[in-house]
């Protein structure tokens, strides 16, 4: 009897096996998980950039635009009185 409970005690228990695997499991799971995490941060980050960039386009054309339109007469506001629609002054 004594040798078979020496061969039982040396022998891991199913249940010590299996809680064995479900932590293993458990931990490539977890890996898994803050690799996808890891992704996820980069490709956050990479748009934030992205939007940064197109902000900063956005400022940089209407900046232009207001210039434009302060000095080109085409934008500014018609007086009263003006004469519409005349492209020549053809008196004699």
């Amino acid at each position: 009897m004594v040798a078979i409970s020496a061969t039982n005690s040396a022998t891991p228990s199913l249940q010590s096996v299996q809680g064995r695997s479900r932590v293993e499991q458990a931990r490539r799971e977890a890996d898994q998980a803050e690799a996808n995490a890891k992704t996820l941060r980069q490709q956050a980050d990479q748009a934030e950039s992205e939007a940064q960039q197109s902000q900063g386009r956005l400022r940089d054309l209407s900046q232009r635009s207001q210039r434009s339109q302060q000095v080109d007469p085409t934008y500014l506001p018609r007086q009263q009185g003006q004469n519409t629609g005349q492209i020549l002054n053809l008196r004699v």
